[in-house]
C-alpha cells in the first residue's frame, strides 16, 4: 500500500513546475535524516533508529538515487553511515549497485570521504562474497588509513582490512589489524562495531588454535551484550562462544551455546547471524554422529545466504568445506547431494526446527 501511494505521488508531483526543487529538498531531508542517525546507530539504543530508518527505507533509497543522478559528492558519508542499517535488513544488493556507480570517482575526492566509499565498498563484496572486489577495494583503501584523522573510520577501515586478511588466509595480519581496531574503538560509544571488532579477533584466534585468548575476547563480547541490551551482539557472542566450545571438543556446552544462539538471531531478524548459528549446528550434528542432519542444515544455511545475496565469511569457509568433505564421504555423493539439496530449499523456520529437533523432511 505504502508503494502505491508513493507511486502515485510521485506521479502527480512530476506535473508540478517545482517538480525539480521539491525532489531536491526531499532528498536533502532524507540526507539529513541520515547524519543524524550516525550516532545513534553506533550505540546500544540503536533499535529505535533502525525502526525509524526502516519506516523511511523508501525515501532514503529515493534521496541516494536523486544524489546519484545530481550530486554525489555526499553519498560517499551517507552510505558508510546507513551501511550496518542495511545490512541487518539483507539489503546490499542495492547498496552494492550504488557502490559500483561511485568508485569511478574515489580518487577525485578528499581522504575522508575516499576511505568512507572505499570501507563500504569492502565490506558490501566481503558479506557479498566478491573476493576479487573486496581485495581490490582493500588495495586502494589501507593507503589511505594514515591519512584518516577521525578515530571511528580509522577504526572502521582497520575492521575491514581484517576481513579483507582472512579472504588470504592472512590470519596473523587479520589479528594484528582487528586487534588495532577493537583497541581504537574501546572508549568509544559504539558497540556494535565494538562488539564485531571483537568477534573479529576471538574468531581469527579460534581458527590459529589461541583457545584461551578467544575466550577471553568472545566472553567480553557476551558482557558487552548484556550491558548494550542488543538481541544481535548477545547472538554473535554466544555463536562465537559455541564454535570455540566445539572446536575444544564441549560438544554439550556448544550445543546449548549455539540454540541459545539461533533464539536470539531469530529475534534481532538477522539472516546472516542466523545461517551462521545454523552452520554450527551442522557442525555439531556431525560431532553428535548424525552426518544426514549435519548434511541438510548445511544446506539450509547455504540456501538462506543465497536468497539473501550471501555468502559465507572467508575466515569460516575452510570449515565449510571441510565438513561437506566428511559428510560427503560418510553418506556418499549421491545421497549427500539429494540432502543438501532439500536443505537449501527450506524455509527458515523449517531449517530451524530441523537444526533443533535433529528431524528432517525426507528428500525430494
Amino acid at each position: 500500500m505504502l508503494e502505491t501511494i508513493r507511486a502515485f505521488v510521485a506521479e502527480r508531483l512530476a506535473y508540478r513546475p517545482d517538480a525539480a526543487e521539491v525532489a531536491r529538498r526531499h532528498a536533502d531531508y532524507y540526507r539529513a535524516l541520515a547524519a543524524q542517525a550516525d550516532r545513534p546507530l553506533r550505540r546500544a539504543g540503536q533499535r529505535e533508529w533502525a525502526e525509524r530508518l526502516q519506516a523511511e527505507a523508501g525515501n532514503l533509497a529515493a534521496a541516494v538515487r536523486w544524489y546519484l543522478g545530481h550530486d554525489p559528492g555526499p553519498l560517499p558519508h551517507v552510505l558508510r553511515v546507513l551501511w550496518l542499517f542495511w545490512e541487518l535488513r539483507d539489503n546490499l544488493g542495492e547498496v552494492r549497485a550504488w557502490v559500483d556507480q561511485l568508485l569511478p570517482t574515489a580518487d577525485t575526492l578528499d581522504p575522508q570521504a575516499r576511505a568512507e566509499l572505499l570501507w563500504t565498498a569492502a565490506v558490501t563484496a566481503v558479506e557479498m562474497g566478491d573476493d576479487p572486489a573486496a581485495l581490490a577495494a582493500r588495495q586502494r583503501l589501507e593507503p589511505l588509513l594514515d591519512q584518516v584523522g577521525d578515530p571511528y573510520l580509522r577504526a572502521l577501515c582497520q575492521l575491514a582490512l581484517a576481513w579483507t586478511s582472512t579472504i588470504g588466509e592472512d590470519m596473523d595480519g587479520a589479528l594484528r589489524e582487528a586487534s588495532a581496531s577493537l583497541a581504537e574503538f574501546r572508549g568509544q560509544d559504539a558497540p556494535m562495531w565494538t562488539a564485531s571488532a571483537g568477534l573479529t579477533v576471538g574468531a581469527v584466534e579460534t581458527t590459529v588454535g589461541r583457545y584461551d585468548d578467544a575466550l577471553r575476547h568472545l566472553t567480553e563480547v557476551r558482557d558487552l551484550a548484556e550491558r548494550s541490551d542488543n538481541s544481535w551482539i548477545a547472538a554473535m557472542s554466544r555463536m562465537g562462544l559455541g564454535t570455540l566450545a566445539l572446536v575444544r571438543g564441549r560438544a554439550e556446552e556448544a550445543r546449548a551455546l549455539l540454540d541459545e544462539a539461533l533464539g536470539l538471531s531469530l529475534a534481532a531478524r538477522s539472516t546472516r547471524s542466523v545461517t551462521l548459528c545454523l552452520a554450527g549446528l551442522a557442525r555439531w550434528a556431525l560431532a553428535a554422529g548424525d552426518p544426514e542432519r549435519a548434511v541438510l542444515v548445511a544446506g539450509a544455511a547455504e540456501g538462506l545466504r543465497r536468497r539473501a545475496g550471501l555468502r559465507a565469511w572467508p575466515i569460516l569457509r575452510q570449515g565449510e568445506a571441510d565438513l561437506v568433505a566428511q559428510v560427503r564421504q560418510a553418506l556418499g555423493a549421491d545421497h549427500f547431494d539429494q540432502v543438501f539439496d532439500t536443505g537449501t530449499r527450506l524455509t527458515q523456520r523449517d531449517a530451524v526446527a530441523a537444526a533443533r529437533a535433529g528431524t528432517a523432511p525426507a528428500p525430494g
